[in-house]
């Protein structure tokens, strides 16, 4: 590898500080008062007090890109040095030649191995030469002591220097937590140099100091040294180092070493994105068995991580670690124990929603949505969450390649976690809305991440088990889990993807198709019961639940409502009395307008189906619960039940019952009861309500266009009933709105083709004005029954 130059620290350092996998962007130039600021801070003759000169330094090295750093003002602020670790990497990158023979001992690790590295890459032998005695003096300042190397005559080479000091650190007498970016950065310079069996030395103490870290942090860091490290030695083609690593970090090595796997896949994925930057800048085709190594110890991790899981330490970083490290690498072969890493990765540690919920839900500690307010906070602004849309698109293509066996398992995992989301979600919101709005907002932004990764993945899943094309088979079922894991997810659907689409128009056309789906969809919806009781989760403390403020579950229920249509004909009488019948009828009278308009389409749609099986089964239970339909849609009029809805289920009543049934009749006489009742309180309330008929909005008006157009709609056999109902109510009328009735009925009749029912209705209808001309005195609704012998006589006639 070419020797970097000093700013070569510099460089490496931001690329290794920078939290996320993407390069640092450079600060917004200081003001000119930030800077005479922080200088004069600096340049007190007196003593500037610690948390001044601290704010004043880290102003500097913020901005230092942009300043240009005299030798006098690096001579002033070498003595600060002990105070501010940070800013040794901006000094030595401007002027390395500054430094003094002898270095503050009080120095941490951190900028020691900065500065052995700086020096490492700068020096020449030139450089050695001339400050051969106080090299010396600096190298037992910065190694701890004259000992070590004793014989060798390289105690001065600061590759030998950082060896000893990570000897160290590796025995434990010195700090593992001062192996920060900036001492990582140093190491990175100095391995760029060193011979084979310090470049060993050194790695090997390395991973062994970064697995007793055990931060994930340090794990990213790793990753991207050993992309610097190699593109470097590809570009000065030292490939026999590149090979020595890749036979340090292979599966038996690690065993015999006994090196924890977290750094050690971030080192390989490290290498894998190194040869795949490399191939694409240099345009070189590498041995495939040259990539083979470093994925045969991403699979030994994978496999280590399946096992220990989530409730060890150790399982949850090689998780985290796995994860992460693919998203850097480019494609790797798949293979079924990465498939389930990457999976148990993705749910439980990128997106470990269940958990934060459910520690929201029922931890006893007072102060539980402040602790759990923080722990979303941080989760959201990890490096975790960023990169759980990159780890699901993995999910998805180490799936498309995995075994029938491995699929059927991250299904199941995939399907659970949207059904446990569900209930654990449902719960907090019920909890905290309201209380803990925040709260909810920030548990929402991840999981509506949760929602996408769903959907993603189950589009996936359609092209593989629901495509007869497949050469894994059609599998129905499975259409039900998507349509049920959508179910549970609704709550959280803001907009709708074209994956969203694709995979609920695959599983609803499987699911209009086979009679089995359907029932199966059917079973998975939550019982009555179910669906008025509160989560299991959930202790209310005395508060009574109201189940149609349940939002999560109201989203699920609607999701089910527009799906049952579409498959209606298949389901089997005894089953839409058994499940259905007492879901649709609950959630008629919901005070959410969508769901209420829902349930009519759910029971238009069953009105107007047909079974080939049950018929007669079929029919019956169509007028058993047309009756019930009627009275809790006409006793929601018109606050809950919008006409629309009403309007579609009169209408397909009418169409589809038997001729002359008792439900249909029960159905116009319990509209004329309501238009009576309505019209009563119109007359009341509006004086003008005649006057301004032809215009008007009124409830009342809507019900008689309905009965209106009944007329044209009901069986003959029911016909001559609905025209007494109505010549009835037109009677009680007063004369004004007789009059504007009659006009209507008039209108409606003229307009109509029907060759049948119109001589019928011309004839009613001039019988009826005549009638209603001649009366001596005209009823209201105030005197319905004051003279039932002259109304009978009256219906006689007509």
């Amino acid at each position: 590898m070419a020797t970097p130059p000093p700013a070569a620290a510099v460089a490496l350092a931001d690329l290794l500080e920078s939290g996320t996998f993407a390069p640092p962007s450079p600060p917004r130039p200081p003001a000119p008062t930030t800077i005479l600021s922080a200088w004069s801070h600096l340049r007190n003759p007196t003593s500037p007090a610690a948390a001044d000169a601290l704010a004043a330094l880290e102003t500097l090295h913020l901005h230092r890109r942009s300043l240009r750093l005299s030798s006098a003002h690096v001579a002033l602020l070498l003595p600060l040095l002990p105070l501010h670790p940070r800013l040794v990497s901006p000094l030595l990158a401007t002027s390395p030649h500054l430094l003094p023979p002898s270095l503050p001992a009080s120095l941490p690790v951190s900028p020691r191995l900065l500065l052995l590295g700086a020096l490492a890459s700068s020096r020449s032998a030139k450089s050695l030469s001339s400050h051969a005695n106080s090299g010396s003096t600096a190298a037992e300042n910065l190694g701890g002591g004259g000992g070590g190397e004793s014989g060798d005559g390289h105690d001065s080479d600061p590759v030998v220097a950082v060896a000893r000091i990570l000897d160290d650190m590796e025995k434990g007498s010195e700090s593992c937590h001062d192996l920060d970016h900036l001492a990582l950065a140093g190491i990175g310079c100095v391995l760029a140099s060193a011979d084979e069996l310090q470049f060993r030395r050194i790695i090997g103490s390395l991973l062994t100091i970064c697995g007793r870290i055990g931060s994930l942090s340090v794990g990213v860091r790793m990753l991207k040294l050993v992309e610097w490290l190699l593109l470097g030695f590809i570009e000065s083609r030292k490939m026999r180092k590149v090979q020595v690593l890749f036979e340090m970090i292979s599966p038996e090595s690690c065993q015999s070493q006994g090196y924890v796997m977290s750094p050690v896949v971030m080192v390989a994925c490290g290498a894998l994105r190194a040869l795949r930057v490399a191939s694409a800048r240099y345009r070189l085709d590498f041995d495939p068995r040259l990539k083979e190594a470093p994925e045969r110890t991403i699979r030994f991790a994978a496999e280590k991580a399946v096992l220990e899981g989530k409730h060890v330490d150790d399982g949850r970083l090689l998780l985290q670690c796995v994860a992460l490290g693919l998203t850097q690498c480019g494609q790797v072969t798949p293979h079924e124990s990465v498939l389930r890493c990457v999976c148990m990765a993705l749910l439980e540690e990128l997106l470990p929603l269940p958990d934060l919920l459910k520690m929201s839900v029922q931890c006893p500690d007072g102060n539980s949505p402040e602790i759990v307010k923080n722990r979303v906070k941080q989760h959201l602004d990890s490096v975790l969450f960023k990169e759980a849309g990159p780890v699901a698109g993995i999910l998805c293509n180490q799936y498309s390649f995995a075994s029938d066996k491995a699929k059927t398992s991250v299904e199941t995992c995939v399907w659970e976690y949207a059904q446990v989301l569900y209930y654990h979600l449902r719960a907090a919101v019920i909890l905290h809305q309201g209380k803990q709005d925040d709260l909810i907002t920030d548990i929402e932004k991840i999981a509506e991440a949760a929602f996408l990764m769903v959907v993603v993945f189950s589009a996936e899943v359609t092209k593989h088990r629901l495509n007869a094309k497949s050469s894994e088979g059609f599998q129905p079922d499975v259409a039900v889990k998507i349509l049920v894991s959508f179910s549970c997810l609704e709550h959280l659907r803001r907009l709708r993807l074209p994956e969203y689409t694709e995979a609920v128009r695959r599983a609803v056309l499987v699911n209009q198709e086979n009679a089995a789906v359907a029932a199966l969809f059917i079973e998975s919806i939550p019982s009555y019961a179910e669906l008025t009781s509160k989560p299991d989760l959930l202790t209310l403390d005395g508060t009574r639940y109201i189940w149609h403020g349940d939002v999560v579950q109201t989203s699920r229920i609607l999701f089910y409502l527009r799906v049952i249509p579409t498959c209606i004909s298949l389901i089997p009488a005894h089953m839409i009395q058994d499940k259905l019948a007492s879901i649709m009828f609950l959630y008629i009278q919901h005070s959410n307008e969508k769901v209420t308009r829902a349930s009519h389409s759910v029971v238009v749609s069953f009105l107007s189906s047909g079974n080939d099986t049950d018929p007669d089964d079929r029919m019956a239970l169509k007028e058993q619960l047309a009756f019930y339909y009627i009275k809790r849609t006409l006793e929601a009029y018109p606050g809950v039940t919008p006409f629309e809805g009403l309007a579609s289920g009169v209408a397909a009543l009418a169409r589809h019952l038997p001729a002359g049934s008792p439900a249909t009749l029960f159905c116009i006489h319990n509209l004329v009861v309501k238009a009576k009742d309505l019209c009563h309180t119109s007359m009341v309330e509006d004086k003008s309500l005649w006057r301004s008929w032809e215009g008007s909005t009124e409830p009342c008006k809507k019900i008689l266009d309905l009965l209106l157009r009944l007329i044209f709609l009901v069986d003959i056999q029911s016909f001559p009933y609905l025209l007494k109902e109505l010549a009835e109510f037109v009677s009680l009328l007063p004369k004004e709105g007789q009059d504007v009735l009659l006009d209507d009925m008039h209108a409606h009749v003229a307009e109509s083709d029907d060759v049948t029912r119109k001589p019928v209705l011309v004839s009613w209808l001039q019988s009826l004005s005549y009638i209603s001309s001649q009366a001596t005195r005209h009823k209201s609704l105030d005197n319905v029954g004051s003279d039932e012998l002259s109304l009978n006589r009256t219906m006689a006639r007509l």
